[in-house]
């Protein structure tokens, strides 16, 4: 390696064969096209429908989903299973409602094999299939892989801060990745297809809390980040539209568009979802766009409709048989013109189901059960509730208690629609690894021990607590999570000493206090809440892994230490064997700091900042063979990790190999455009390589995001140009 000038590690601190298809009836004419389509299934997680343009919001720029509904079909009036990620997904790839797939909420299952999935139907018809996803609800170790010849759930994107660190804020909330890097996972797949038929599923996560849209969307919607992220996604939505019109491609694409579930928004005095039924979580975005079909046929469909039919509508569009077993159904009835009279006006009138059972299995309060019939909407639960949403569509007058007879009607029909729809073997709760089951803890979606096998009952229950007395609880966690994002703990203690008042015994509740304990400054009873927990087994990795680092701080590295090999050894965690390697490595012990991080790797193969620091090691011993395997395998593991793009940059830079160099250092800044020493670095390889004026312009970059930097003083320098 050229030795001349250094680029400094960072180390961690504290086809299938084409089927002919004849297509389904479009407009009601019978056309068998010699091209089968496309299929795009796009889901936003967590998005309102009446947060779009085309559903009424003037107060954001949605074009490409406005573009579609003015091509398409807009469903007016669609509802969601579920206002939960896990259990609302498993619906709208399997058309069963979660009664009959079995998946009930996020983590605690896992869909079954013994569902078809949409993926795995048109994957029996000559389709090649692909996915890629936003956040953990939904990856594959929880059944959504099924079907897919590829399926991309990296979500590093938004795991870790560009140091290697966790992002402190970031604990609290789903490991997610941002639309973009969705995108970005599976545009090679798109280029490298050839004629065969494709589908396509893309999960955009963005919406879901925390609001944290990119620039400029943080600035144009700064009074509305719920927006600003909503209309980000839309902005990558047009992204992979254009990607698909230059393959040529879009104009024999069905593209379908929904959610899983919807925002509370202090409607009901929920902030979140996950915890009540109405629809302000339920009611979602459906937009139906088949090929051709143009904006003198677009329609607005006002009919009530369910995510549970997008299934068999793509299946009848492609002329592809529906499945016998699959609870919902095609509705291209309402626009085809099938029907005697006007589509909208049609008797199409069914009953649909919703549920969310998630307030029993995380918190153990009471479950809910929704039949919508009719303009009626009925929730069954510890305090039933009847709306007529014709008259009441907000859902604030409960019209229970002033017509019972129609009350006990729709629970007599939802007990009735229950038994219908289930499935044959009952769901059942997985056991967990001790890890999830901490990481669920820490993020509100499990109460209990993880031991797995409890029996969801298909029938009406209404004991428990109803959700709707503790919905306050949820909001003073969310206050309280959203403080700590802003990095604010002193005002997060004013929620969690509330939180730990009504409930001392809960995990989650005593977690999220320490943390804002620890945030502001008071690390003694931090860790005396944390050591009670940890004795439990009920601790969250990252808090104990974010005291241990402050003891070690503070100079107690044997304390910290310590803590971390007894937890470590209790666990195997790859992150708390990481974060002991580098304690090992900063103490002079470089032999028990290689051996935790191939512990580490032996636990989790996958974990790319180990893989990363091992790379490190083996270039500074003397191998740089083994260092650049490692380097390739934490790039392929960990694409958007950019501390691995930032080292493996400076692996090749000390190897004289500056345009592959340059090329890394610019792929660390466009993952994370503050990481200064990628900025810094570029600069260095630039000049080096004699590319002046690149080296100025990358000096420019660097001065625009941090002129006072120690980086950009010390590349002004470089360049003389002080």
């Amino acid at each position: 390696m050229n030795n001349a000038a250094r680029i400094p590690f960072q180390r961690f601190r504290g086809v299938r064969a084409i089927s002919l298809i004849a297509l389904a009836l479009l407009l009601g004419s019978c056309e068998t096209r010699p091209q089968p389509w496309n299929v795009l299934l796009v889901t936003f997680d967590t998005t309102r429908a009446d947060r779009i343009g085309s559903y009424g919001n003037d107060r954001i720029q949605t074009p490409a989903l406005d573009g579609l509904a003015n091509e398409g079909i807009r469903f007016a009036n669609a509802v969601s299973v579920a206002p939960i990620t896990a259990p609302s997904h498993s619906t709208i790839l399997t058309g069963l409602y979660p009664t009959g797939h079995g998946v009930r909420d996020n983590g605690l299952f896992v869909l079954s094999e013994q569902n078809r999935t949409l993926a795995e139907i048109l994957g029996d018809h000559g389709y090649a299939t692909a996915a890629a996803v936003g956040a953990f609800p939904v990856i594959s170790r929880f059944g959504f892989d099924q079907g897919f010849d590829l399926f991309d759930d990296h979500l590093t994107g938004m795991y870790e801060d560009y140091l290697g660190e966790r992002a402190p804020k970031k604990e609290m909330f789903f490991d997610e990745r941002r639309a973009a890097q969705v995108n970005e996972a599976v545009i090679p797949w798109l280029d490298n297809l050839d004629e065969e038929p494709f589908f396509l599923w893309l999960h955009y996560f963005d919406p879901h809390q925390p609001f944290e849209p990119p620039p400029p969307y943080d600035q144009l919607y700064a009074d509305d980040l719920y927006d600003g992220e909503i209309a980000y996604a839309d902005s990558r939505l047009g992204h992979m539209l254009d990607q698909l019109k230059r393959l040529g491609k879009l104009d024999r694409t069905l593209i379908v568009m929904t959610a899983d579930h919807g925002e509370g928004l202090g409607e009901h005095n929920e902030v979140t979802h996950a915890v009540l039924a109405y629809d302000s979580t339920l009611h979602v975005p459906l937009i139906i766009r088949p090929p051709g079909l143009g904006q003198e046929q677009a329609r607005v469909i006002d009919a009530r409709v369910g995510t549970v039919d997008i299934v068999p509508t793509i299946l009848d569009l492609l002329g592809i048989e529906i499945p016998a077993e699959i609870h919902g159904q095609s509705l291209t009835s309402l626009w085809s013109g099938d029907t005697d009279g006007p589509a909208e006006e049609s008797v199409y009138t069914p009953q649909y189901y919703a549920e969310n059972l998630s307030p029993r299995l995380t918190h153990g309060w009471g479950e809910l059960r929704v039949l919508y019939d009719g303009d009626h909407k009925y929730i069954h639960g510890p305090r039933p509730e009847l709306y007529d949403l014709s008259a009441d569509p907000d859902e604030l007058s409960d019209l229970s208690s002033t017509d019972p007879g129609e009350a006990q009607r729709l629970r007599e029909a939802l007990a009735v629609f229950i038994q219908e729809h289930a499935a044959e073997q009952a769901a059942t709760t997985q056991a967990l690894e001790p890890e999830l089951v901490r990481r669920l803890q820490s993020l509100g979606y499990l109460h209990g021990s993880g031991e797995g096998g409890e029996e969801i009952r298909e029938v009406l229950l209404d004991d428990g607590v109803a959700p709707q007395d503790r919905v306050t609880d949820l909001n003073r966690m969310s206050a309280a999570k959203h403080l700590l994002f802003k990095e604010r703990p002193i005002d997060a203690l004013h929620y969690t000493r509330k939180l730990v008042e009504t409930d001392g015994n809960s995990p989650m509740y005593r977690e999220l206090h320490a943390s804002a304990l620890a945030g502001a400054g008071q690390l003694d009873e931090s860790w005396e809440i944390v050591r009670e927990l940890q004795a439990t087994g009920t601790v969250s990795p990252e808090l104990l892994m974010k005291l241990a680092a402050e003891r070690f701080q503070r100079g107690d590295h044997s304390a910290a230490i310590e803590i971390l090999e007894d937890f470590s050894g209790k666990t195997e965690s790859a992150r708390a064997l990481w974060l002991l390697s580098s304690f090992y490595q900063q103490t002079g012990n470089p032999e028990r700091a290689l051996e935790s991080l191939q512990r580490a790797l032996r636990r989790n193969p996958e974990f790319a900042p180990a893989r990363v620091d091992l790379a490190v090691h083996w270039a500074r011993n003397g191998r740089p063979d083994q260092a650049e395997a490692e380097f390739r395998r934490a790039l392929a593991e960990g694409p958007y990790y950019a501390k691995a793009s930032f080292n493996y940059g400076a692996f090749l830079f000390e190897d004289a190999r500056l345009e592959e160099a340059a090329a890394y250092f610019r792929r660390a800044i466009e993952l994370a455009p503050g990481y200064l020493k990628a900025h810094a670095a570029l600069i260095t390889v630039e000049q080096r390589a004699g590319n002046r004026d690149a080296a100025r312009a990358a000096l420019g970059a660097l001065r625009a995001i941090a002129p006072a930097s120690a980086e950009a003083r010390a590349a002004s320098d470089l360049l003389g140009d002080s």
